[in-house]
């Protein structure tokens, strides 16, 4: 099984400010049409998703409610009221607390084969220290924010070494980054 920690990011590797603002995610393909082909293509890749409670809350309060709810998720949350804010989605939403890499296990159990972690940063640091995170692939934003949540948040991240494999234009000026982890 592979997790995808795919994400954007501003060029100080915030993936919100500190106010959980998004607004300077609008600076990505500012000068150009959006298309959305390259997202769609990555969500026709995936299988299942695994999503925090801070980024739920976001999209809740952002309105947006689950956009991937036909997608397998597991929020990690130790919150079951927010199950219910969710609401009814396509397929299932399964509540995950406790140890994460129990939760990888049972995904992968489950015949899952490719997983976007799909945020937030404190996620994303306790998938790292789990040892789970395959690829990450970043469009990062052509602006610092100075303070919010890291691409990988945690006190005493464990070094892994990620190669680059790829770099290209996100549209305007930002640029898309995508690295695979390497053999240990």
């Amino acid at each position: 099984m592979e997790v995808v920690w795919y994400t954007a990011m501003s060029m100080d590797g915030r993936i919100a400010d500190a106010d959980d603002d998004l607004s300077f995610l609008d600076l990505i393909g500012e000068r150009e049409e959006p298309t959305g082909d390259e997202f769609a293509a990555f969500l026709g890749g995936i299988d299942a998703v695994v999503v925090g409670a801070g980024t739920m809350r976001w999209l809740l309060r952002a309105g947006h409610g689950w956009p991937h709810d036909d997608l397998p998720t597991w929020l990690v949350s130790h919150d079951r009221g927010l199950l219910e804010q969710v609401g009814k989605t396509r397929s299932p939403l399964r509540l995950a607390t406790g140890d994460l890499g129990q939760m990888f296990d049972e995904i992968e159990a489950a015949g899952h084969h490719r997983v976007w972690l799909s945020g937030g940063g404190d996620i994303a640091g306790q998938a790292l220290a789990a040892d789970r995170i395959d690829e990450v692939v970043a469009t990062v934003a052509p602006t610092v924010v100075g303070a919010g949540p890291a691409l990988f948040d945690g006190q005493a991240l464990p070094r892994r070494r990620f190669r680059l494999v790829e770099c290209t234009s996100a549209g305007g000026d930002a640029a898309r980054l995508r690295w695979v982890r390497e053999a240990a």
